[in-house]
């Protein structure tokens, strides 16, 4: 059913999104609202799904809540996002201070070992298109459980496999497996939050991702230090099998073509062992009143798995607004790529560090990232209100805001500059104190504030970008691995030779320039960023008349 150009765009309903299919978008059922305000389902469902819902909300023919899971779920589904997003960075930092051990075990050089960090990256570009676009139609739960399959596999393979070619297409099914999890983490987030808090959730995914580099490659040296680099694959195995434990029979299913707000049942394919106890004594609450109301019906999902739309996730690259700050943010990733990869083999002959040693290294820069994580998040919630407050409006961290006639460029974009300043200032002299040889001192707090630069742009753009494409989360999430996971591989390939030819000073130099150059588009962005996005609005609703 189309809608007219003058409707209200409201955030519970994910907002009117421009990369929506049309049939994704009709297919979410239009009982969602009617169940919700329906008062005999609202106040059985609220004992224990949305304990902070006003009783007399449920009368008002208002809209409905943008999720009605408790704070005990949304917590609880914040745990295991940050959990699962840990895996895919985790396994490519892990692996790190055990290049130059598989080099020699193979008899192989750095530049081919450096190889099989490229091919990982490449498929964390590719593959998100495939599985995150796949969550926004199937939910969210059968892709993860598909994906850590696939991973844990991989990881058995990787330390059973005794040659350089199974090495290779091993690492890049390990990465298949893992990539996902950090687009299908922000669509969750996407799916229980509003505008107004939702840069405190994603920060907080994203502060995992940060977290990994600090705490893989000490993990890894560890490992691989006392017993041997396969160990670290086994230390994965498991881990994994960790999460699915308690992933499988406690986490709901979120994906809002699936569920809505949470108020439809999950149909038997995405329902957890709790979700299925909940809802069947909902259903005897409500048959047990003498005018009692049925549930809303489960949405059927096709037996057959459809084929994600990764036209639709390549072609948002091509938007004006979201195009220009994927290329700067992917080469702000790059850049910071190109500082850890060679950081193992710099500390190991440099210092004359063992495998342990190396890992240590790689804890300041992680630190530095969380830290800049941390303040982001509280630092998006508090401007996004500052900006509401001077158009007149108040934040609905309940219902959502209407986006459509929200500066939400101006409410994110703000607080790029000094975080950019920061990271082009310290991949430059991470160039000149690495080619310098200083005291260990200098590397270790250069990359504290490399990380905290690097976390808050990308920390920044991650929000931005589910705000701009609140019905596929997934897709534009996996829209920006892509940008940023592509020029990542291709740092990651050519900066040893690089620094071979210019050495680390002109290298780093060269690195923080080009970044420089590319900043404008933030300015771009925010200036006619909301004439694009009402373009694109208009386009999507040209389309379904």
């Amino acid at each position: 059913m189309a809608r007219t150009p003058d409707e209200k765009i409201s955030e519970p309903y994910g907002g009117l999104d421009p990369s929506a299919d049309s049939n994704v978008t009709d297919s979410i059922p239009n009982t969602e609202a009617t169940a919700i305000q329906t008062s005999n389902v609202n106040n059985i469902a609220n004992r224990d799904i949305d304990e902070t819902h006003n009783k007399n909300e449920s009368h008002t023919p208002l809209a409905p809540l943008h999720s009605i899971f408790s704070p005990k779920t949304k917590v609880f589904l914040v745990l295991m996002t940050v959990f699962s997003t840990v895996f895919s960075p985790f396994s490519s930092f892990i692996y790190l201070p055990a290049i130059t051990p598989i080099a020699k075990s193979y008899h192989r050089s750095l530049g081919e070992l450096n190889l099989t960090v490229t091919v990982y990256q490449i498929m964390q570009a590719v593959a998100p298109l495939f599985f995150g676009d796949l969550s926004d139609q199937i939910g969210r739960r059968p892709v993860y459980i598909l994906t850590f399959i696939i991973y844990i596999a991989a990881n058995i393979g990787l330390a059973l496999q005794h040659n350089y070619a199974a090495l290779m297409v091993l690492r890049a099914l390990q990465s298949t497996g893992s990539s996902a999890t950090v687009a299908i983490g922000s669509a969750v987030m996407a799916d229980i939050t509003t505008s107004a808090e939702r840069g405190g959730y994603i920060t907080a995914v994203q502060a995992s991702v940060q977290f990994a580099p600090a705490l893989a490659p000490v993990l890894g040296g560890i490992l691989t230090e006392f017993l041997g680099w396969r160990s670290t694959f086994w230390f994965l195995v498991i881990a994994a099998g960790v999460f699915l434990v308690v992933y499988v029979p406690f986490a709901p299913e979120t994906a809002r073509n699936i569920v809505g707000n949470g108020s439809i049942p999950p149909p038997r394919l995405n329902a957890s062992l709790t979700s299925i106890r909940q809802w069947r004594r909902r259903s005897r609450d409500l048959e047990s009143q003498p005018d009692h109301s049925n549930l809303p019906q489960p949405k059927k999902v096709p037996r057959k798995i459809p084929i994600p739309n990764i036209y639709a996730a390549i072609l948002i690259i091509f938007e004006k607004d979201v195009g220009l700050l994927m290329f700067f943010m992917s080469l702000f990733v790059m850049a910071n790529y190109a500082m850890l990869v060679p950081l193992q083999d710099v500390i190991r002959r440099q210092y004359d560090f063992n495998d342990l040693q190396v890992g240590l290294c790689y804890i300041p820069f992680s630190v530095g990232a969380i830290v800049g994580s941390v303040i982001v998040g509280k630092l998006l919630n508090w401007n996004y209100a500052r900006v509401a407050r001077s158009i007149g409006m108040s934040a609905d961290r309940k219902k959502g805001d209407d986006l459509r006639k929200f500066p939400i460029e101006r409410a994110r974009l703000d607080l790029m500059w000094p975080w950019t300043a920061l990271a082009v200032a310290m991949i430059v002299t991470w160039g000149w104190v690495v080619g310098s040889k200083t005291n260990l001192a200098a590397p270790l707090v250069i990359l504290f504030f490399a990380g905290a630069g690097v976390s808050g742009p990308v920390s920044i753009l991650s929000t931005l970008l589910v705000d701009l494409y609140p019905m596929n989360p997934g897709r534009v999430s996996s829209s920006f691995n892509l940008t940023r996971a592509s020029l990542s591989a291709v740092g990651t390939a050519v900066v040893q030779y690089i620094i071979d030819a210019w050495g680390y000073g002109y290298t780093y130099l060269f690195m923080g320039l080009v970044v420089l150059a590319a900043s404008p588009s933030v300015w771009i962005v925010r200036k006619w960023g909301p004439k694009w996005r009402e373009e694109r609005y208009q386009r999507f609703e040209r389309a379904e008349l």
